[in-house]
This record gives C-alpha cells, sequence and structure tokens, in this order.
C-alpha cells in the first residue's frame, strides 16, 4: 500500500508561470498477501510532483517517487529501489468532457535484472456538477504496455473505469 504527501513549494509563483511543484515523502507498507503481488519490504523515500496550468483547457504535469526498502517481511526478498513516473496530461475538449492521461505508472528498477515496465494510457472523461452535491469526475482510461522488461506477470492490456469524489470544503456538505 503505498502512501505519500505533496507540499506545494511557494515559488515559482502559479499566477506568473502556471506551475505548481511540490515535494514530500512516499512510503509503502507491504499488505501483499502473495509473493508475486508486492515487494515484501517497509519502504520510505522521495516524492516530487509538479504541474502546469499555463495554457487554458490543458494540464500537464508528473508525479515522481522512489521509495527505497529498509525492513523486510521475509529474509528471502531482496532489497527494492524502483523509480516510480507518472505522467498526466488532461485536456478540456467540450462542455464538462475531457481527454486524459493519468494511470500509466512507469516503473524503472535501479538494480540489474530489476522490473521496469512503460505503459501508456489514454481515456475519456466528464466532470459532473450538481447544486448541493460536491464535483465528480467519470471516466475510462485504456492501458497498453509500450515497454516491459523481467516483469512476466505485468498485463499488456487494462481498462480503468473510475469515479473522483472532489470534496473542496467537506465542512458544507457534512454540515446541513
Amino acid at each position: 500500500m503505498p502512501v505519500f504527501d505533496i507540499a506545494v513549494l511557494p515559488w515559482p509563483s502559479r499566477e506568473k508561470t502556471g506551475l505548481l511543484i511540490g515535494v514530500g515523502p512516499t512510503f509503502v507498507f507491504p499488505t501483499a498477501t502473495s509473493r508475486s503481488a508486492g515487494q515484501g519490504a517497509w519502504q520510505a523515500g522521495p516524492a516530487l510532483g509538479a504541474i502546469y496550468t499555463g495554457i487554458p483547457g490543458l494540464l500537464v504535469g508528473f508525479v515522481a517517487q522512489n521509495p527505497i526498502s529498509f525492513a523486510y517481511t521475509s529474509p528471502n526478498r531482496p532489497p527494492q529501489n524502483t523509480l516510480q513516473f507518472q505522467p498526466v496530461f488532461a485536456l478540456h475538449l467540450w462542455d464538462k468532457w475531457y481527454l486524459r492521461s493519468a494511470e500509466a505508472n512507469w516503473m524503472m528498477g535501479w538494480r540489474r535484472h530489476y522490473p521496469t515496465t512503460i505503459p501508456l494510457s489514454i481515456g475519456l472523461g466528464r466532470t459532473i456538477v450538481r447544486p448541493g452535491l460536491p464535483p465528480m469526475s467519470v471516466f475510462v482510461t485504456g492501458q497498453w504496455m509500450a515497454y516491459r522488461q523481467f516483469a512476466p506477470i505485468a498485463p499488456q492490456t487494462t481498462i480503468n473505469f473510475g469515479l473522483t469524489v472532489a470534496f473542496p470544503q467537506i465542512r458544507d456538505y457534512f454540515s446541513h
């Protein structure tokens, strides 16, 4: 189970540059019940993110994390050190429809013969705004594995369906 938190830096000014940059920690907790599903190690490391919003209707950015293992659930598990890079792209199309790519999580192992995967994704979504309800976004995204090395169980193609609920001020929705 990965958890990360990024604090937005006060520089550069978003109003002047359209750029938001953030840094923070990332943690991975070994919760997988199958050896093939998890890395078997407690991990911690740095996280970095950036979003450019300087062009109206376009959002481009990334989130990068590099968790490094420091405690293992089994003595037979090798150390883990994997760079995770997630490109983010969203383009407003018309009305409340948008084109997106945000699920492709690139994984690059720092050690020899460690898994490396580079998937590409593209999807379509719609924002739903109703009075008295929090803003929601529904989307469908397809993903194709463009590059895979030492990762035999990584799927070649996937389809993701999602719903995101935004609570800009949570007290407004639950105080009535």
